[in-house]
């Protein structure tokens, strides 16, 4: 579970596109090393590039995986322990279980932490490290949705939460260009 919501969070990936990946979509000693997303929401494929670190996490995780199922085949390259396919209702339990022992509770009127959060939390962290970096955000908002698998920037639009770290980024870039515009007619 630890690795499963880990490339969630590192990467953006719907729970279904995670739960359905094949182990011969998972290319760790790739350069960059990536994941395959194939036939996915919408119909698109997309390549997924992974952070080294996740690239540790994911082969740490296979080797365990492959030690414990011995001979079994797997279908996936997560999997259950009779090498069959991970099951999203009994990995939301588990989700939920986890998020009450560990105290994670949504304030009144505010939607409950689902695995699509982690999506959400994904697309205004990457924006939150554009903006930081001082890229042009707008250029780049397209490889976002890309990344993500949507058809148009539009569709990644309503994964933007205006968070308290974003919006003072944009900001301080905001006034740190205005700033040069006045110093600079």
């Amino acid at each position: 579970m630890s690795t499963l919501l880990g490339l969630l969070a590192s990467t953006g990936l719907r729970i279904g596109e995670a739960i359905r990946l094949k182990a011969n979509e998972t290319h760790l000693d790739a350069d960059p090393p990536h994941l395959s997303i194939l036939e996915t929401k919408f119909g698109k494929s997309r390549i997924v590039v992974l952070h080294p670190s996740v690239v540790v996490h994911l082969r740490v995780y296979a080797a365990r995986r492959d030690n414990m199922l011995g001979n079994l085949p797997a279908e996936t390259f997560f999997t259950r322990r009779n090498g069959k396919p991970l099951r999203y209702d009994v990995n939301r339990t588990t989700f939920v279980r986890l998020l009450r022992h560990a105290g994670i509770k949504t304030g009144a009127g505010k939607p409950k932490a689902t695995f699509h959060s982690l999506r959400h939390t994904f697309a205004v962290k990457r924006l939150t490290l554009w903006h930081r970096d001082g890229k042009n955000v707008a250029e780049l908002f397209p490889y976002l949705s890309v990344y993500l698998g949507h058809l148009s920037p539009v569709d990644t639009y309503w994964y933007l939460t205006a968070t308290p770290e974003l919006l003072e980024t944009a900001s301080v870039r905001f006034e740190n260009q205005s700033q040069d515009r006045r110093s600079n007619p």
